[in-house]
Parts: structure tokens; C-alpha cells; sequence
């Protein structure tokens, strides 16, 4: 394959979640030219650093003092060298085909107007009972669809794995998750990842699918179902509950309103999704009686009241 390739890598405080990213790496059967490390925490050394020396990786470190995912890839995007950046997460581990399978996809598709292909989670599974009654509220409130890989008119969007049937072939998106997708270079002499979908904290959410949203609007984006990965999120320290539930709420407000709706009406929708979410969280906590269910109530709550008296001046989550 004749593509130079790079691999970024943001991280926070997760030293073993890393290690064993990287070594699903050096596992590919094809293997990225260079590997790019932004360190947002404390990471004492650099997880088998040698290994990647031995297999002709070359491995850059690069340790900053302002927290905060999105400008980790931006900065990792200004380091790179490849042709095809994978922009992954510390906390996936890779199928050991992943990188054969998302660059065969840009082969097959070379046309210019391919910008990004994207892997799927291989450890989501929404077969059991609680999943799918689940699952048939969010369809009921606008949360999810039937389409795999498509924005709804409300802002919010269906997954790859959350239908009963996903698509089994290479298939055209709306957008692509950051944990495990791949962009041409030419993309990010365009497009940059908006800092506005995150907090103070570092915290990010939504990023991922409003840069990739944008970037589909000029180019293709795809899915290769059989490009696959495991995810296994691992907390952040301080990101806790109120602070998901609050960014997820209001970055799905910035995006709805800058990328989604088209006229006045359709704020219906998104209304109409944001209380059907609300009531849903508030019924799991209900029936849980979890301190992290309160928290993420809350957390929608602030949001709400924030948009309601201060959706003027709200520019950021």
C-alpha cells in the first residue's frame, strides 16, 4: 500500500489503557510509519518505545500543559507526516487488520472526494433485553434512528451498531467517531477541530462527529464494518458525571444550531429529543438510585437552564 501513515494519539493519565493501544499497533499487519503521542497528563515514560524503534515505527512524545483532546489532535495533525491520519483514543484496542482494512478502503474509493473511512466498536452489543427497550425509547425520542450513520433532524445521531440490522458492506456516513477513523491529510488544510466542544476541564464531547459532520459536507466519509476495534472507556479524573451530562446536552445544542437546523421550526425537534433524554435518565435513576445518575440529571438540568437564560452569549460547552 503506498500511503505513508501516522497514528495520534491524545492521552490523560492512562499509562496501561496506552501501552496496550500502542501494542495493538505493533500487532497490525500493516503497521503506521510513524506514531504520534500528546501527553495532557503525567505519563512517566512512554510505553514500549524500544518495540516501536524495532519495527521501524518512528514515535514522537510530545507532553502539553493545556488539557484538552481537541487541540491534542490539532497539534498531533500539524506533527504528522503521513498521507492518512487514524486519529484513535488511548483507551481502544485495535483489531490486528484494523489499519489493512481502512487503507484498503481509501484504495478501493481513490477518487478525490473521499475524505475519511471509519472502524466500528467489535464490544457493543445491543442484543440484550435492557439495550433494546432502551434503544426504542431514544428511536422514540429522536435520540437514534434506523439509519446507521446519520444525523436526525433533532441533532443527535444513530451509531453504527445501535440497529437491529447494520450494514454488513462499506457504506457512506454523516459523520465518524474520533475513537478509531482516518482522514486524508488535504482534509485538515481545511478543517481543524473546534475547541469550542470542550470544557474548561479538557473534557470534549461531541467533537468528533462536528468536525467530521463539516468535513462531510465537501467530501465522502465511510464506514468499513470490517475494520474493527475494542473500546474500553476509562474515566477521566474530574470528569464526572454532572460534567458529561452537562456538555453532552449542551453540545448537542451547539450543533444542532450551527450545523443541523435549517429553519425555525425544526427547534421542535431538538426540544422534543432533549425532554425525551431528560425523562429517560431521570426514569434509570429512578430504578437505580445511582449517585451517578443524580449527578448526570443534574448535569442535564444545568445545561438546560444554561441555555434557556444564557443561550445568547453560550459559545462553547
Amino acid at each position: 500500500m503506498g500511503f505513508r501513515t501516522s497514528a495520534i494519539i491524545p492521552t490523560y493519565n492512562r499509562p496501561e489503557d496506552l501501552k496496550n493501544c500502542i501494542q495493538s499497533i505493533l500487532n497490525q499487519t500493516v503497521k503506521p510509519d510513524e506514531i504520534i503521542i500528546i501527553d495532557d497528563g503525567n505519563l512517566n515514560e512512554v510505553p514500549l518505545q524500544s518495540e516501536c524503534e524495532q519495527k521501524g515505527i518512528d514515535l514522537k512524545y510530545v507532553k502539553k500543559k493545556v488539557q484538552g483532546v481537541c487541540q491534542s489532535r490539532n497539534l498531533g495533525v500539524r506533527l504528522s507526516t503521513g498521507d492518512i491520519l487514524f486519529l484513535l483514543e488511548d483507551d481502544i484496542v485495535l483489531l490486528d487488520d484494523f489499519f489493512e482494512q481502512i487503507l484498503k478502503t481509501f484504495e478501493e474509493y481513490s477518487n478525490g472526494s473521499l475524505g475519511g473511512v471509519g472502524g466500528v466498536i467489535h464490544n457493543i452489543d445491543f442484543s440484550k433485553r435492557g439495550k433494546r427497550i432502551l434503544m426504542f425509547f431514544y428511536r422514540m425520542f429522536l435520540l437514534t434512528g434506523l439509519q446507521e450513520g446519520k444525523i436526525l433532524r433533532s441533532g443527535f445521531s444513530t451509531d453504527y451498531g445501535t440497529t437491529q440490522s447494520p450494514p454488513r458492506e462499506v457504506f457512506k456516513v454523516d459523520f465518524l467517531t474520533g475513537g478509531g477513523s482516518a482522514f486524508r491529510k488535504e482534509v485538515f488544510d481545511s478543517f481543524r477541530f473546534s475547541e469550542r466542544y470542550q470544557t474548561q476541564s479538557g473534557y470534549a464531547q461531541g467533537e468528533d462527529k462536528e468536525f467530521s459532520y463539516r468535513v462531510s459536507k465537501e467530501y465522502n466519509l465511510l464506514i468499513n464494518p470490517d475494520a474493527r476495534f475494542y473500546h474500553y472507556p476509562a474515566e477521566k479524573t474530574g470528569h464526572n458525571k454532572f460534567i458529561k451530562g452537562k456538555a453532552f446536552i449542551l453540545s448537542r445544542y451547539l450543533f444542532f444550531k450551527e450545523c443541523v437546523k435549517k429553519r425555525p421550526l425544526d427547534w421542535v425537534y431538538w426540544i422534543y429529543a432533549v425532554i425525551g433524554y431528560l425523562l429517560i435518565r431521570t426514569c434509570i435513576l429512578m430504578f437505580s438510585m445511582k449517585r451517578t445518575e443524580y449527578d448526570r440529571v443534574r448535569g442535564i438540568l444545568s445545561a438546560v437552564k444554561e441555555i434557556l437564560f444564557k443561550r445568547r452569549e453560550l459559545e462553547r460547552i
